[in-house]
């Protein structure tokens, strides 16, 4: 499938001030609805989305070692320096203009940290956004590492909406034991499933690394064309 690169306009340039040089990409041979489509055949992005997931950049200082039990315990990761991506204050995250992605009805899924779970919710407040549910991915313990009292083995996605909530079978759980990536700050590929199952499209997935099919996706990591067909 080939897809074309174009940059974010209007509102949306605020985005990209924000984090630096950063694209959308769109499916070129079946765009959505709301593409528009030039005579030199690139395509923008759409205007709006009934879905979105956003994975912010959240702000830490360096990753600390693991114990010997760790994941990372004989990886390159396992050691003390500063994080390999751009990150964002709480303040740089709720000033993105994400209420100007959003349709009438959108769902919001949004990634946060024990450390940063308080101010996710400022930040849906922020971006126009009502809470409704906490989902938490539970990962199993292996060893002790960064954390407090008690190591950490949850991540969290708030789900938060702008109008109606979608007609879709319900799910039978908020929590899900699912393995967890070789990647730091890699999110299981069971969750975006789960997502494209419950919440309408089009979809957008912001602080994006990779193209899921059907996806419009945005982010100083998202994949150039050549990523795309490689993958």
């Amino acid at each position: 499938m080939r897809s074309e690169r174009t940059t974010m306009k209007t509102t949306k340039e605020d985005i990209e001030d924000s984090i630096g040089s950063t694209v959308l990409l769109c499916d070129a041979e079946t765009p959505a609805a709301d593409c528009t489509v030039y005579s030199d055949g690139l395509y923008t992005v759409q205007s709006t989305y009934k879905c979105i997931v956003s994975d912010p950049p959240w702000h830490y200082g360096k990753w600390g070692k693991g114990s010997e039990k760790s994941m990372f315990a004989d990886t390159e990761y396992n050691k003390d320096e500063d994080i390999p991506y751009e990150t964002m204050t709480v303040e740089e995250i709720k000033a993105l203009p994400v209420a100007d992605l959003a349709a009438e009805d959108c769902d919001l899924y949004l990634w946060t940290t024990q450390k940063y779970l308080r101010d996710s919710f400022d930040v849906l407040e922020a971006w126009g956004f009502k809470y409704c549910q906490t989902l938490t991915w539970c990962k199993a313990p292996m060893g002790t590492g960064q954390g407090g009292l008690y190591c950490p083995t949850t991540e969290f996605m708030l789900l938060g909406r702008k109008g109606k909530m979608p007609k879709k079978p319900r799910q039978n759980s908020t929590w899900f034991e699912v393995p967890r990536q070789s990647k730091h700050s890699k999110k299981p590929d069971q969750f975006r499933q789960m997502i494209e199952m419950m919440s309408d499209g089009p979809r957008l997935e912001m602080f994006a690394r990779r193209k899921p099919l059907g996806w419009d996706v945005w982010g100083n990591q998202a994949p150039t064309d050549e990523d795309i067909f490689n993958t």
